[in-house]
């Protein structure tokens, strides 16, 4: 990815985290897909301005945020101050862990919306695997369906879309046990179509961000059954004990 592409898809992306930084229902929601197994010495990856990471500093026992933007960085330092057993590094997923976090073992690994920014996901899903002490898990968020792929993740800087069979291959080849790959958000992938591939949007409209926060409760009824499509996946893989 070139330096100016790369800037562009930060900048969008900042955008995207700001506006999700006011959608709390939302943010609560993906983590209640993850928090099961969250426990621990946790690892967060790609943690932009912390918005999960103040809920994952609640359940963690130690807890290490990483980031590749050094503006984030900041942010998160900032966001996590009054967390006494959280910290903050720096870590490129396009690179091998770095010694602060290559130094220690995880309970569990969670990220959102990370590996898809990723040029080789297989590489570094086998680096992460490797982080992960026997019978942790890998948690993870990732936007799903290919078809839906358009202008906003050009924008974002996205290489792919996943179906749950892909991401699953990838997370066994990565040497783990998957436990749980499920779809979840239909309404957020009808929008997100419509918005990329027939109004050619490159950035969500931040009143609908709004009204999805509105009927985040509404939405959650999917929770009940296993939804064939969604606008993400969630994916929880194990290390072999």
């Amino acid at each position: 990815m070139s330096r100016e592409i790369r800037e562009a898809a930060q900048a969008t992306g900042g955008r995207v985290l700001e506006m999700h930084a006011a959608t709390p229902r939302l943010n609560a929601w993906y983590y209640d897909k993850l928090r099961a197994h969250v426990g621990g010495t946790v690892l967060e990856l790609g943690a932009g301005i912390g918005n999960i990471s103040r809920l994952l500093a609640k359940d963690a026992h130690e807890l290490v945020v990483t980031e590749v933007e050094d503006e984030y960085l900041g942010a998160l330092r900032e966001a996590l101050s009054s967390y006494p057993h959280a910290e903050v590094h720096r870590y490129d997923l396009d690179a091998p862990p770095p010694a602060a976090i290559a130094a220690r073992s995880y309970d569990a690994i969670v990220s959102m919306n990370v590996l898809e920014h990723v040029a080789d996901d297989a590489a570094a899903a086998r680096a992460l695997a490797g982080l992960l002490k026997p019978g942790g898990w890998m948690l993870t968020y990732v936007p799903a369906m290919p078809f839906a792929f358009g202008p906003m993740d050009e924008a974002l800087g996205h290489h792919r879309r996943y179906t749950t069979k892909s991401f699953g291959r990838l997370m066994r080849g990565a040497g783990l046990e998957v436990v749980r790959c499920d779809y979840m958000n239909v309404i957020g992938l009808a929008g997100w179509w419509v918005n990329g591939k027939i109004l050619g949007r490159r950035v969500p409209d931040p009143s609908q961000v709004g009204v999805f926060e509105r009927i985040v409760p509404l939405v959650r009824l999917e929770d009940r059954v296993r939804v064939p499509f969604g606008l993400g996946l969630v994916c929880h893989a194990r290390r072999p004990r």
